[in-house]
């Protein structure tokens, strides 16, 4: 072989070595930037190799937090307080909540005390982005991804009254229900479609029904039956459904009223829920003794199933991770039910999941977050 032939065969290697080495670069980035797979690797970094880190919270109401942005929010009788991803305190509002409710989206914390009257929205660096003191008494709210706010109260000459509301507070949308009580609200990502709960009576029995509004209409808007049964809660879980969490059923339909799929556990009783964007959360007592996980997707097929022997105690959704908290262990799952770590549950009331795998686990004035491998 020629020198001149043995240099062609060399710069082709060399091209070849740098074409292989651009694909193993770009794997790699989409590994670690667009997938779970690589999430053990990056807390073993993140966090130097530990399981644990301390933090102290202000929260004697465990049931009232949340995780955004893997920042802590709680809320109680003693304020609502706010947290950074590595437990510093970032703001503390010291009105006190009897009974508060957290919910998250668009980068935001949403509190309201329900059967009271204030509601604040807060982004998660703490800033506040508009507080409210309504007329009647809070039954329901929620917050889109888009950051508007629905606020569902008792009226004062009607049975009750639905508001949406713009991320800097500014009103958008207002129904007065003169003849039927509402409990429940759910607003679309992009706040364009509203829907609410009615109780009433079908066929001289109990009944709910969803009632379907477009907010940039004013005109007779959709219903649909829900069944003889009481609606705890209800979402959109993408822009084109929603789900009604009752006391019997998951039902899942469309803005328009149209039914899509319900979801019944035959063998067990709804214990807890979670709604995340596109997938609901499930967690059931089975008759038969232990616990049901089911994972379902945003128009209600079943993804994942899970029995396990323990009661759950709390459980919790982020990203692509789900954190089951029993009197036994903490167990952080991924969205096909896989186990991806387990430790003693150490007298913790809930634990939160976070987007990279960890769990922020809470009791009375502490937290600990838990690293798995």
């Amino acid at each position: 072989m020629s020198a001149e032939t043995e240099k062609k065969v060399g710069h082709r290697w060399l091209l070849f070595a740098a074409i292989a080495l651009v694909i193993l670069l770009l794997l790699l980035w989409y590994l670690w930037a667009q997938t779970a797979s690589l999430d053990g690797l990056k807390r073993f970094v993140r966090y130097s190799g530990k399981h644990y880190e301390n933090y102290s919270v202000s929260c004697t109401d465990t049931g009232a937090c949340v995780i955004a942005d893997d920042r802590l929010c709680t809320a109680s009788q003693e304020g609502i307080s706010v947290y950074s991803t590595d437990g510093r305190l970032l703001c503390r509002e010291d009105k006190p909540y009897d009974s508060p409710a957290l919910k998250t989206g668009n980068g935001c914390f949403l509190c309201y005390d329900i059967g009271g009257t204030q509601l604040i929205l807060l982004g998660t660096d703490g800033e506040t982005k508009f507080s409210l003191h309504t007329d009647g008494r809070i039954y329901d709210a929620e917050i889109a991804e888009c950051g508007a706010v629905s606020v569902l109260t008792e009226g004062t000459d009607c049975r009750a009254v639905v508001q949406v509301y713009s991320e800097s507070g500014a009103p958008l949308f207002r129904h007065d229900s003169k003849s039927r009580y509402l409990n429940t609200c759910a607003l679309s990502p992009d706040a364009d479609f509203l829907t609410v709960t009615a109780l009433g009576q079908e066929d001289i029995r109990f009944a709910s029904t969803a009632v379907l509004f477009e907010t940039d209409r004013t005109d007779t808007p959709a219903e649909l039956s829900l069944d003889a049964q009481i609606i705890y809660d209800m979402a959109f879980t993408d822009a084109e459904s929603i789900c009604a969490v009752g006391e019997s059923s998951l039902q899942f339909f469309t803005p328009e009223g149209t039914l899509l799929r319900e979801y019944q556990m035959q063998s067990g009783s709804l214990t807890a829920y979670r709604f995340a964007p596109g997938t609901v959360v499930a967690s059931y007592e089975r008759y038969q003794g232990g616990s049901a996980l089911v994972v379902l997707d945003a128009q209600g097929k079943e993804l994942a199933y899970l029995e396990i022997n323990e009661a759950v105690l709390h459980l919790s959704t982020c990203g692509n991770y789900i954190s089951v908290l029993t009197e036994q262990e903490l167990r952080i799952y991924d969205r096909s039910l896989q186990l991806c770590g387990s430790t003693e549950n150490q007298g913790w009331q809930a634990a939160l999941a976070r987007s990279d795998g960890t769990a922020m686990c809470l009791s009375d004035h502490s937290a600990l977050l838990y690293i798995p491998d």
